[in-house]
């Protein structure tokens, strides 16, 4: 069973990019503070009210990132991967003019 926890959470970190591994732990920390707000909640209220309070903010937290990197993503990133290769003087082949013959 170790063995297979082990090689599920390496080839997540493989699969995964940096942004993604902070939007899982955005969701695995909202739903740890969910789960001890309702423990705790039975024995204490306010406090568990306090730590809910925690988990709200976990989640607005990790809807501002998801909309901040898709705008990143959309307008930056993929700007910069395109103009990347015509900087290296790499042509691409949107960027090859096609070869015409002279008239005589």
């Amino acid at each position: 069973m170790f063995s297979t926890i082990s090689s599920s959470v390496r080839e997540w970190g493989e699969k995964t990019d940096s942004r993604q591994k902070l939007q899982h732990a955005y969701l695995g920390v909202t739903l740890v503070l969910v789960l001890s707000a309702g423990i705790i909640g039975l024995i204490n209220y306010d406090l568990g009210q306090k730590i809910l309070l925690g988990a709200f903010v976990c989640v607005v937290v990790f809807l501002v990132n998801a909309v901040a990197w898709a705008l990143l993503q959309s307008f930056v990133l993929l700007r910069i991967a395109t103009v990347e290769p015509t900087r290296n003087n790499q042509p691409t082949a949107a960027t090859k003019k096609p070869v015409t013959r002279k008239r005589k």
